[in-house]
Formats: C-alpha cells, sequence, structure tokens
C-alpha cells in the first residue's frame, strides 16, 4: 500500500483531516515518555557503542572530537554548504578550515575532494544532509589512502544506514545530535575509533533550569499538537518564564538549532532525563514512519515542489523533506501565512568563510526549504501540509 494508500484508509475509517492544525517542526516530548521503562530491545548505533562519549549538544563532540585527533593548526576539508555552528566547533578546537563543493543535489564528488587534498590536510569532514548518505565507502576509501582521518557528521542521520550498517560507523568519528530526531531536551553522541582519552568526556551536567525550559517546551508542544485547550498560551508563558530563569544565572539561553558555540558549555554531558527517554523510544518504528510520511509527501508533493533527493534508498530515515522553489522568500511567507511548519535550509553564510565560490551552494542557500516528516505527525495532518505547501508554492493567498 502507498504512502497516499494509507492516508486514504485512514480517512475511510471516519478521522477526518486536520485543518489549520498546529504541527511541531520536531518531536514532541508525551508525558508517558517520562516514566522509565525496561526496553525490550537493544539501543540502536551509537547509543550502545563503547567509543562514544556523550554531550548535552553535538557542536561539543565536534569540538571534542578535534581536540582527540590533533588538529589543531591542522586543514579540515570541509563542506561549503553548512549550518555554521559546526565550523565553530572546528574553529575553537583551532582547526583550520579549506572549503569543497557541495551541488545543488547534496550531493558531492568524491574527486573534486581529492583534487583539494594538500600537503596540510589532516581531515575531511561529511555531513549526511537530511538524513541521506554521502558516497561514505569511497571517502573513506579516499581517507585511508592519502592518510586522512574522516569525520562523519550524522546531526541529521540517527537511525539511517548504508549498505546495511549505520551511517556513523564508516569514519575514524562521527557525531549526532540526538534532539533533531528524537523527543529528548538534549543529548550530542560523539564516537572516536581510536577511543578517547579521560579529559574527552563531558562532565557538568547541564543547568536544572535551561534543561526544564526545553523539557516543559517539549511537553507543551504535544499538548499544544493535540489541540488541547490553552496549550499553545500555557507553552508561551512557560517558554518566557524558563528563559528568564536562566538568564537569571548569568548565562543566555541556548535554544535547539541555533548557530550559538558557548565554549564555556564544551564540558556538559547529556542529561539523566534524556537518557530516560531513550529506553521509551520504538527506534523500528520512528524509521518506519518517518520512511512512510516521507512517501507520502512525495507522492503528493512531486509535481509542486520536487525533493532535492529524488529518491528514498533502502536504509535511509529521513530527518525531513527538503525542496527548492523560485521565489523562496514569497512562498516562505505564504507558508508562514497559513501556520506550516518549515524549515530554512542554512540560507547564511558563515562570517568566517570566504566570499561565496561555489554556484551550487550559492542555489541551495537562495532557494532551499524543509518540511517535517517526524514520527508524530499523523495521517491527517500530512494530508493538511501536502495540500497548504501545493497552494503555496502555486501563489494562492492564505
Amino acid at each position: 500500500m502507498t504512502a497516499a494508500a494509507q492516508v486514504a484508509a485512514h480517512r475511510q475509517r471516519g478521522v477526518a483531516p486536520d485543518q489549520a492544525a498546529w504541527m511541531p517542526l520536531f518531536p514532541t516530548l508525551w508525558p508517558s515518555m517520562m516514566r522509565s521503562a525496561a526496553r525490550a530491545a537493544g539501543l540502536p548505533f551509537p547509543l550502545t557503542d563503547p567509543d562514544r562519549r556523550e554531550f548535552t549538544f553535538a557542536r561539543y563532540g565536534i569540538y571534542a572530537i578535534a581536540r582527540a585527533l590533533g588538529l589543531q593548526g591542522r586543514e579540515v576539508l570541509f563542506p561549503a554548504f553548512f549550518h555554521c555552528v559546526e565550523l565553530d566547533a572546528l574553529f575553537s578546537a583551532g582547526a583550520r578550515i579549506a572549503l569543497y563543493p557541495i551541488g545543488a543535489d547534496l550531493q558531492l564528488d568524491p574527486q573534486a575532494i581529492a583534487d583539494r587534498i594538500g600537503p596540510r590536510t589532516a581531515a575531511l569532514y561529511v555531513i549526511h544532509y537530511a538524513g541521506f548518505p554521502a558516497p561514505i565507502r569511497a571517502l573513506r576509501a579516499l581517507c585511508r589512502e592519502r592518510g586522512l582521518a574522516l569525520i562523519e557528521d550524522c546531526a541529521h542521520a540517527l537511525l539511517s544506514t548504508a549498505d546495511g550498517e549505520p551511517l556513523g560507523s564508516f569514519g575514524d568519528a562521527a557525531v549526532f545530535s540526538l534532539p533533531k530526531s528524537l523527543p529528548t531536551p538534549d543529548g550530542g553522541i560523539a564516537v572516536l575509533r581510536a577511543g578517547w582519552s579521560n579529559g574527552a568526556r563531558g562532565h557538568s551536567q547541564p543547568k536544572a533550569s535551561w534543561l526544564t525550559a526545553h523539557t516543559v517546551s517539549l511537553l507543551l508542544a504535544n499538548l499544544q499538537m493535540r489541540h488541547l485547550p490553552a496549550a499553545a498560551e500555557v507553552r508561551a508563558v512557560a517558554l518566557r518564564m524558563g528563559k528568564a530563569a536562566y538568564s537569571a544565572t548569568g548565562a543566555a539561553y541556548v535554544p535547539m538549532g541555533t548557530p550559538d558555540f558557548d565554549l564555556t558549555q564544551a564540558d556538559t554531558t547529556m542529561s539523566a532525563l534524556s537518557r530516560r527517554i531513550l529506553m521509551t523510544q520504538d527506534f523500528p518504528a520512528i524509521a518506519a514512519r518517518r520512511r512512510r510520511n516521507y512517501r507520502y509527501l512525495l507522492e503528493q508533493l512531486e509535481g509542486v515542489a520536487p525533493p532535492i533527493i529524488p529518491a528514498l534508498p533502502a536504509g535511509v530515515c529521513p530527518l525531513f523533506y527538503p525542496f527548492r522553489v523560485e521565489h523562496r522568500d514569497a512562498v516562505l511567507a505564504r507558508l508562514q501565512a497559513r501556520a506550516v511548519p518549515v524549515g530554512e535550509f542554512w540560507p547564511d553564510r558563515h562570517p568566517l568563510t570566504p566570499d561565496p565560490e561555489f554556484p551550487s551552494v550559492n542555489e541551495l542557500r537562495r532557494t532551499a526549504l524543509w518540511l517535517p516528516c517526524h514520527q508524530d505527525l499523523t495521517p491527517n495532518a500530512l494530508e493538511w501540509l501536502a495540500l497548504q505547501v501545493r497552494q503555496a508554492v502555486q501563489g494562492e493567498p492564505a
């Protein structure tokens, strides 16, 4: 049964599609996930990997990896299309950066990377965009041939595999960001194949006020998604109170997804609450639902907003549905007027990088957006989402 047929069957059971539904960009925290639970099945990679280290944010795992690999003063080949905070983590660790091109289809050319390897190059940094694998076996072979460390950025790629092997298991090091895929208030995982020194482990606990603010936001987002009365108003008040409480400690509140790198927080570990939430997750079901949701969006939007990566290979657990549109700002404004959850796919250039020299990356920054396909989205919500996107891209007013 196709994803569209699954939605149709859901409607035939008498459930009306959500109208003007509020949908979160990322998974929400269900109250039942706060309870302790014994797992019936094992946790996926990298959550049981003996060479993992846990951090509050994945960005601090990148910093720890760079320090452990001895990249201070050495060159790292880095993709020209990136968020920002990844680069800040490497700069903070003392690495030097040289960029390599990424296509408008989010693909990279191993030969183009090979051509940029110089005598000072020590490592290759690879991003698995939206959960889709880079040509990681070819890149691993290149790094072994040229004596480079291979770092996999799997912030988007928890639960994704290539040729049956989990992404993050191919390189010398890897980093994962749990809150992008799971309803945890925090959590970054870093893996280092050669093992860590004792000093590479996070020790400090995240501030209680910060953790509470994130947790309450995730819980109230869940209630708002389920249309509980006044949930939106309560969430807005709780967020303001949480930010104020955290500011009272003398530090700035740092929400998820921001490009801020704070070196004073680099030693913070993942919270015990996030570890508890991990124990309640049905990981195979999460991957299956994300794939189903992505396929449905593909079926419904291929004619008006086709995905940047056209196929959904076996083993891919998509983080979101990335697409490109001309006149992106106008389309984005129409989507926002319809209360459609939509993300901007990295439109800003990092201030410490040279002037743009990669036309395909410029095109991505000018045209790319993304839609959620996470496990909390119901068939009705997906149907509403696809309808709103079709109308917005075709220029219909809200």
